[in-house]
């Protein structure tokens, strides 16, 4: 379907196809003031609908560099969160697997288990900062 702006300077083309037409056929009823006022409409109607067709290119160009900016701006959101989704899943994983109320669970009747597995997840998101920022993606 086409735009509503592009079948008004379709219509304007038409027009002005129109009146060239009537301009080059030599009819009687129609006189020479008049012939060179349609022409100056013709010529009027032609720029107008040539600057339409630079405003609606502008108009596309800035669309594009809007949609491009917010891209941009999306992307950077996404990786900010595939940062933060690298460093935390495996840290809740972990948490999650020694969360669970069943026996066996390594250093259950250690009273100091709590304050090794902080350190331990500590250290596992330590060397996780630094892997990333090592490939620069931190």
């Amino acid at each position: 379907m086409p735009e509503p702006g592009l079948h008004r300077v379709d219509v304007g083309f038409k027009v002005v196809y129109g009146l060239a037409r009537l301009l080059s056929e030599r009819v009687t009823w129609l006189e020479e003031a008049e012939r060179s006022r349609l022409r100056e409409i013709a010529d009027r109607t032609t720029r107008y609908i040539e600057d339409l067709d630079s405003a609606r290119d502008r108009a596309a160009v800035t669309q594009e560099e809007l949609n491009s900016r917010l891209a941009e701006g999306m992307n950077q959101k996404m990786y900010v969160v595939a940062l933060v989704a690298a460093i935390f899943l495996p840290l809740n994983l972990l948490t999650g697997l020694l969360g669970i109320n069943v026996g066996g669970i390594p250093g259950a009747d250690n009273n100091m288990a709590f304050a090794l597995v902080c350190l331990l997840l500590m250290g596992l998101a330590a060397v996780q900062a630094w892997a990333l920022r090592r490939r620069h993606w931190l």
